[in-house]
């Protein structure tokens, strides 16, 4: 009788550096996939945000095809709608190819879900030199657009790094993530064209 191959019920991952089930890293294969699909050849702008929504149909490159009518996703409907890349697109794929067609990238920080806020630093920390290459020698934007107060320190740690790219950022800060709320939403938009504006792009 053949033996059963072992399979560890934890394993480390290389997207948040925890210890973590199988389902997990193939929650993160999916979503890495799905954003391969959108990734321009060059990236004039990213887009850099925390971490993934807990929920992986909400990821921002969520294969999805439905109708596009702005949805109710703050982040990823606001984005494609600060970008122009929603504009006239009749489903959510053809707006994150115009994204895409655009230049512009969208990807995490931490390239796992985080529980909570209060955890995040200490996810973030150890993975900041890794982003950092990751920024510089694979992504090699031509701007960065940070988002989320919690990405500040990212921009020390890039200057003088030997990153080309110089984040884009309100006075000295990154961009506030939109929350649900209307007038929130609509001020996060106005930030991104102003930046983008900034940027040329």
């Amino acid at each position: 009788m053949p033996d059963t191959p072992f399979v560890p019920d934890t394993i480390r991952c290389d997207g948040c550096g925890r210890e973590v089930s199988p389902a997990h890293l193939r929650e993160r294969i999916a979503r890495l996939e799905w954003a391969s699909r959108f990734r321009p050849i060059r990236i004039t702008t990213l887009f850099l945000a925390p971490a993934p929504p807990d929920a992986l149909g909400d990821s921002f490159y969520s294969p999805e095809n439905s109708p596009y009518d702005g949805g109710s996703h703050a982040l990823r409907e606001d984005l494609l709608e600060a970008s122009g890349a929603a504009q006239e697109a009749e489903t959510r794929l053809a707006a994150l190819a115009r994204f895409r067609n655009a230049g512009f990238y969208f990807a995490e920080a931490v390239e796992c879900p985080v529980s909570s806020a209060d955890d995040f630093p200490g996810v973030f920390q150890p993975l900041m030199p890794t982003l950092v290459r990751r920024i510089r020698h694979s992504y090699r934007p031509q701007s960065l657009v940070l988002l989320s107060e919690e990405l500040a320190p990212l921009a020390l740690a890039l200057d003088g790094a030997g990153v080309d790219a110089r984040p884009l950022l309100l006075g000295s800060k990154p961009v506030p993530l939109p929350t649900a709320e209307a007038q929130a939403r609509a001020r996060f938009r106005g930030q991104v064209q102003s930046l983008l504006k900034l940027a040329n792009v």
